[in-house]
């Protein structure tokens, strides 16, 4: 593994993206390249940062001095002044609009915009390049999955979810664990998983934000989600108006197969697991959970009449 003095990472969400950090990417490399830092410093794309309105964000480690609205013009100087001579860029270090102070001494979570922050599903985001399982994996990625695979039942998952008190982030917060049971207590020759990343309602990136920034944590999930109930296939049902998302997950789905992490025979354990993208036209009904799989099958997506919840027959 090769080790650097110094990490740049640039946003590569939707959000910071359409402002131009990709461009930003290529002129970091080119730069670093120029003056001879390439096996010194490290360009990393990451997903969402979370302050989109500050946006391009570029986060320098291992000081973490947080840089807002940089331009591609700006990169030289960051390269000549921070990684060259060990002096951070003022200007461009990031001002709190509400207390006008400058961060240039702050670690990220003690940024005012985060500091008051607990991320659990938005952990990596923004910390690892999510298109690099190697890098998931380094932050303890999916170990959940070899522990529920080579050392608990698929009782004990289901009975671990329900403890958690893991709900869906819709709006109903159904208990995920409810949910889980219903279907591993169903009786069928084919189960299925299917993951709603339509995400209809507007203004609304959660779903965005996670695929974006950590994919190989949804497909972990699902995975671990299939053991539980007894499914070998899985669906991830995404608007097809989220073309960063979706390449990242295919990206993602494509590294874990190569890495025995999806596909036949799963770490040894004899449990199988494919897993497939399906992407929506954007009707919004099709976030509805019916609808939705009315979708996948390619069918009109409408509703239908619940009970039976699909949980119990899809």
């Amino acid at each position: 593994m090769d080790i650097y003095r110094a990490h740049v990472l640039v946003c590569g969400g939707t959000g910071c993206s359409s402002s131009g950090s990709a461009t930003l990417i290529e002129r970091f490399e080119q730069k670093i390249a120029e003056n001879g830092l390439e096996k010194e410093v490290k360009v990393i794309r990451t997903g969402c940062f979370g302050l989109c309105e500050a946006g391009p964000v570029v986060i320098v480690y291992p000081d973490g001095t947080f840089y807002s609205r940089v331009k591609p013009e700006n990169v030289d100087e960051i390269v000549t002044e921070h990684l060259l001579k060990g002096r951070k860029v003022e200007h461009l270090v990031y001002t709190d609009h509400a207390t006008k102070e400058q961060n240039a001494e702050k670690a990220l979570e003690d940024i005012n915009f985060y500091k008051h922050q607990m991320r659990i599903a938005l952990r990596n985001c923004g910390v690892i390049d999510p298109e690099n399982i190697d890098e998931y994996l380094a932050m303890d990625g999916y170990r959940a999955l070899e522990k529920a695979l080579t050392s608990m039942t698929r009782e004990e998952v289901i009975d671990e979810v329900l403890k958690s008190g893991l709900r869906g982030r819709g709006g109903a917060g159904f208990p995920t664990g409810k949910k889980w049971q219903f279907a591993y207590n169903s009786v069928s020759d084919q189960k299925y998983v299917c993951c709603n990343a339509d995400e209809g309602d507007p203004g609304a990136f959660m779903d965005r934000s996670i695929l974006e920034g950590d994919p190989h944590a949804v497909i972990e999930a699902m995975a671990i989600a299939g053991y539980a109930i007894g499914a070998s296939e899985g669906y991830i049902y995404v608007r097809a108006e989220y073309p960063i998302a979706v390449k990242r997950l295919q990206v993602a789905i494509s590294q874990a197969e190569d890495y025995g992490l999806l596909g036949d025979d799963i770490l040894g354990t004899g449990f199988k697991f494919h897993l497939s993208i399906r992407l929506g036209a954007g009707a919004f009904v099709c976030g509805e959970e019916t609808a939705l799989m009315h979708s996948i099958e390619g069918k009109r997506g409408e509703p239908t009449t619940r009970p039976p919840f699909p949980a119990v027959k899809g």
